[in-house]
């Protein structure tokens, strides 16, 4: 080939459309990056000391302090008392659950623990039992992954569990009142030892703690570029044991914690990236419904790999 005709052919190259859309998207994530690199920076600026950093804690907040100081400026916290008027904080307990349930199918994802991506598997780990089979497996297993009732699973959807409605009391002027919305409000319930790994959500979500205690680690959204998001709103990091050659930018992440017990109810911005183990076996119901006219603020087309049910191992 003449020099002419590899200058041709290397013109050519360069003007195709799918590289000139690549060189263009390309210039636009330096930019994305540069951007949340600055926005990292100034989130540890905020907040100084050592790694992990604590979740602020308050008692007493009004609804409309949470909404202009955490809610619209995207920042966790954690607000006791406000379940204080609960029944289920009284009432739902294991085997309160196996005696008034104990006949009742319930769906649980079973077999997590054998499942390194348990949440890109989800329609394989499906199975269903009897409210007081599960239980007994929450109460006989030691600390474990293997099974747990979690949010897709939709419990609070089916009839014969709409009375649990009965035992929460939506936070005045934090969560909109009316709980009859599909998917404004879910149940999860497992052994100490579940584990939901690094990942984000679309949504600002209220988590509310009934029984036991869940550690929560946390990293605003800013830190994305940090987190090895390889599949949708996952990160590859194992939070229990990250490693540090593959991983070692997440060294330098600003990673927040915390540990919500009974009546602690949690405020998850949307976007920030959080994993969640619980310490006991742990009842916990979360809302996405605020009392609000636009109730959520979504992370729109957050999903940029195949879905979780669709992945093949």
């Amino acid at each position: 080939m003449s020099q002419t005709q590899a200058d041709q052919a290397v013109h050519a190259v360069a003007e195709h459309p799918a590289v000139r859309h690549g060189l263009q998207s390309s210039h636009r994530r330096q930019e994305l990056e540069s951007l949340l690199s600055a926005r990292a920076l100034l989130h540890a600026q905020l907040h100084p000391g050592p790694s992990p950093r604590a979740v602020e804690r308050l008692r007493g907040l009004s609804p409309e302090v949470f909404f202009e100081r955490y809610f619209a400026r995207n920042q966790p916290v954690i607000v006791e008392g406000l379940l204080e008027d609960w029944p289920a904080l009284k009432r739902w307990t294991p085997e309160w659950l196996a005696e008034r349930f104990g006949d009742e199918e319930v769906e649980v994802m079973a077999g997590r623990g054998a499942e390194p991506d348990p949440d890109f598997h989800a329609e394989r780990l499906r199975r269903t039992q009897t409210m007081r089979s599960l239980v007994a497996q929450v109460r006989g297993t030691p600390a474990s992954d293997d099974v747990y009732l979690v949010a897709r699973n939709s419990l609070l959807l089916k009839p014969a569990f709409r009375s649990l409605l009965d035992d929460l009391r939506p936070p005045a002027g934090f969560i909109h009142p009316d709980l009859s919305a599909p998917d404004s409000v879910h149940l999860w319930f497992g052994p100490a030892g579940t584990l939901s790994n690094l990942h984000h959500d679309h949504l600002n979500i209220l988590f509310c703690q009934v029984l036991g205690r869940k550690r929560f680690w946390l990293l605003p959204p800013s830190e994305t570029p940090r987190l090895y998001n390889d599949r949708g709103l996952y990160s590859a990091v194992d939070i229990r044991a990250p490693d540090a050659r593959r991983f070692p930018d997440f060294a330098r992440a600003c990673l927040h914690s915390c540990v919500v017990g009974p009546g602690d109810a949690l405020l998850i911005p949307v976007g920030w990236w959080h994993a969640v183990q619980a310490l006991d076996v742990s009842l916990s119901v979360t809302f996405v419904s605020f009392d609000r006219p636009e109730r959520n603020v979504e992370w729109r087309d957050y999903w940029i790999g195949p879905r979780p049910e669709k992945v093949q191992r």
